[in-house]
């Protein structure tokens, strides 16, 4: 990984909550399949929920749903807000991130980068994950879904950097998905995917990384030389 002049121009990182901070597919399926359930539904295995995630709750609960179901706006709505009142009692069990990225994360922040969270999960559960799993001081700015674009759109990225105080081309965005490659690329941010998390190396070098750690240590090398 050639990242020296990469990483001589970072002054800010946003980093994907899911799959890239903490492994949160236990309690995620753990409140999809709550759902499920009262709906009579079928549940769903965790190697399935993950799958299914990286493009917001509406369409984690729209690809867990069945056909014709799963067409229906309205259905979709009804079960979504269900799921919402279940992952609201389930977030909490995740409570720690892999092994060696929060170690990792507070050195970037303690080295001088700023940091951020950037996920398509709901606002409310970000903001209150950051502050599981992280100390206070260490996350600048933790954004969820709200009512305004999902990534990979560029829009929150952006707002994210100005708040920050820094270029785009100043700041790099770190996830495991394809999703987190096509945000970094749209946003005009450096571009950095992580292995260890819900999708494949395959997967990420397919939606164009250029950049790829296989382990914490290499995430933070990419930054510090």
């Amino acid at each position: 990984m050639d990242n020296s002049l990469k990483a001589q121009k970072i002054k800010a990182i946003i980093f994907d909550l899911d799959g890239t901070l903490a492994d949160t597919v236990e309690a995620i399926a753990e409140a999809v399949n709550l759902t499920m359930e009262h709906f009579g539904y079928k549940t769903h295995s965790c190697d399935e929920v993950r799958r299914a995630v990286g493009n917001g709750a509406r369409m984690l609960i729209k690809r867990c749903m069945p056909e014709p179901d799963s067409f229906d706006d309205e259905k979709v709505s009804h079960v979504l807000s269900h799921y919402d009142d279940m992952y609201r009692q389930t977030y909490i069990h995740t409570d720690r991130c892999y092994d060696g990225v929060r170690e990792a994360v507070i050195k970037l922040a303690e080295s001088g980068f700023k940091v951020a969270i950037l996920s398509n999960k709901q606002n409310e559960y970000v903001k209150a994950l950051a502050k599981i799993l992280f100390p206070s001081d260490i996350i600048s700015i933790a954004q969820g879904q709200t009512d305004l674009p999902i990534k990979p759109d560029p829009t929150v990225p952006l707002m994210i950097a100005e708040r920050l105080g820094v270029r785009p081309e100043e700041c790099a965005f770190v996830g495991d998905s394809d999703v987190d490659v096509m945000t970094a690329h749209s946003a005009g941010m450096v571009q950095l995917g992580v292995s260890w998390g819900f999708r494949s190396k395959e997967v990420l070098l397919s939606a164009g990384a250029t950049d790829i750690a296989d382990t914490p240590e290499q995430m933070l090398n990419f930054f510090i030389q």
